[in-house]
């Protein structure tokens, strides 16, 4: 697959082969594309191509599915969620949260500051488990974004839900094959199967499901896995699910192989956005919930890559 040719004006590409760089950029965005470094994989003695390290993996991928220095989810996004408890500290060491707000206001609906309403300013949330909200009486995040306009409306309340990020991994590992020292000949058959979330709720997005299985004809362990993930307002081709593939893998003498699925995606740190109206009040505010999501390559209609490693 090409590298796309046109770039949304508010995405800088990633900068390849560069995570520390990723991690430690500006939140400034960048328009003009960044120059892409490809390095040599390693090759086995019968032709087939093993990648010895992450940066290998990376390059190659880096092709493939190109993936933005930033993501916006218009919606509380209720897949692709990091289960673990995200920290304040931890995001504004990459992305701060007036960043965040300018940012939302920049590819976001409804975000904007309410005309002849005071402005309480923003309420920055100590870690991911603290969603709750007096305005909202009380209620999470997930549940009052999720519930009608017109039901907000009776409360004399209005809310609008997002999410902004930037990319902290990139195409993560989701599932490997046991190892196995060679000379030895692995045979997998593969597949990757895409389940959607339809998104019938109002204020909520909603990515899919993807199961994915490395079942082996010969020695070596099976793979079985599965992970939720969230589409970004880049999207414009979802993923499919992928036809079942047979597999050989040729180990060298005295070398250790594997396969290994890295989901052609990326973890976004960055905030769940609530904008508040209390209408009754003539009163706003934004608060900031620190959150960490999985969001698909946005122009790659395949979930997974399977690559081949060798150490």
């Amino acid at each position: 697959m090409t590298t796309p040719v046109t770039t949304p004006a508010h995405k800088a590409p990633r900068r390849t082969g560069r995570r520390a760089a990723v991690l430690a950029a500006s939140v400034a965005l960048i328009a003009a594309p960044m120059l892409a470094g490809t390095a040599t994989p390693a090759m086995a003695e019968d032709g087939n191509t093993f990648y010895t390290s992450e940066q290998e993996v990376i390059d190659l991928l880096t092709k493939s599915s190109p993936l933005y220095a930033h993501e916006a989810i218009q919606g509380y996004p209720v897949t692709g969620q990091d289960t673990k408890r995200i920290t304040l500290e931890e995001v504004k060491k990459v992305y701060t949260p007036d960043q965040a707000v300018t940012d939302a206001q920049k590819w976001l609906t409804g975000f904007d500051s309410t005309s002849g309403f005071e402005n309480f300013g923003t309420e920055e949330r100590t870690s991911s488990t603290e969603d709750k909200d007096q305005w909202l009486g009380n209620w999470d995040a997930k549940t009052m974004c999720g519930k009608p306009s017109d039901e907000l409306a009776r409360q004399n309340r209005k809310l609008t839900c997002g999410f902004v990020g930037k990319l902290d991994t990139e195409y993560p590992t989701m599932q490997a094959t046991s190892k196995t020292t060679g000379k030895a000949k692995l045979t997998y058959t593969t597949q990757a199967s895409v389940s959607r979330e339809d998104n019938t709720t109002s204020g909520w997005s909603a990515g899919g499901k993807i199961t994915l299985t490395a079942t082996p004809e010969n020695q070596g362990g099976s793979a079985e896995g599965s992970f939720t993930y969230n589409q970004s307002t880049s999207t414009t081709n979802k993923w499919a699910t992928m036809a079942e593939e047979r597999r050989e893998i040729d180990i060298p003498d005295k070398t250790t192989g594997w396969l290994e699925a890295r989901a052609n995606g990326g973890w976004y740190t960055g905030y769940i956005l609530q904008k508040i109206d209390d209408t009754d009040g003539k009163a706003q505010k934004i608060v900031a919930i620190p959150a960490r999501v999985l969001i698909q390559a946005p122009k790659d209609s395949a979930p997974i890559t399977w690559v081949k490693r060798q150490s």
